[in-house]
């Protein structure tokens, strides 16, 4: 298992390569040597030889010291995974604003793509009505001059059919008065031809009378 241990400085340059050299190959070793059970296992067991062999200078002064450096040594950890947890957190907040923000001005760019949008969709809306308009406009005009001629057209055959009319009624008008007039014609034949018949034995009779 590998452990890497970013460092908090935040530079670049030698310092930096040197914080990833440190950070891959120099801080694991404490961390591993530190979270190992069988370590601090061996640290908690030293106190009991600590106690018993309180007068053996060395040993107390060699226990000590590794103690004190132990401690040193957790306490620094500490503080770095403290301060890398504090730096990650101000990051991730710091990200998560931005991201906060990026999605606010999308947000805000898709808004405003929306209603150009829908103002160019009005504008073609009323350019189309106008169009539609004028459309309609023109074929009621054009219906009405339809309508127009064809009434005129309908009119002029009904004129020219009324005097059809007017003078077929004026030559049948025309028609019986002639033959009513060949009618007269022959009844004043007849009724001439009728007298003409019934004086003629009167006469025949006063000349047997005269004689």
């Amino acid at each position: 298992m590998s452990i890497t241990t970013p460092s908090v400085l935040q530079s670049t340059g030698t310092i930096a390569r040197l914080n990833d050299f440190l950070d891959k190959y120099v801080l694991p070793i404490p961390i591993l040597i530190l979270t190992n059970r069988v370590v601090i296992l061996l640290t908690l067991s030293m106190l009991v030889p600590l106690v018993v062999l309180a007068n053996n200078t060395v040993f107390v002064l060699l226990a000590n010291s590794y103690l004190n450096v132990m401690s040193v040594v957790v306490s620094s950890t500490v503080l770095l995974y403290a301060t890398l947890s504090e730096v990650r957190e101000r990051e991730a907040a710091q990200r998560r604003e931005e991201i906060a923000k990026a999605h606010e001005e999308a947000v805000d760019r898709r808004a405003q793509t929306d209603h150009e949008l829908i103002q160019t969709i009005h504008s073609h809306i009323d350019e189309i009505r106008v169009e539609l308009t004028e459309h309609v406009n023109e074929s009621l005009d054009n219906i009405e001059k339809i309508l127009i001629q064809r009434l005129e057209t309908i009119q002029d055959e009904d004129h020219q059919h009324i005097e059809e009319m007017h003078k077929a009624v004026l030559q049948s008008a025309q028609a019986h008065r002639e033959e009513l007039a060949d009618l007269r014609e022959m009844m004043e034949v007849l009724h001439k031809g009728l007298t003409g018949t019934a004086g003629a034995p009167n006469s025949d009779s006063n000349i047997g009378k005269a004689k």
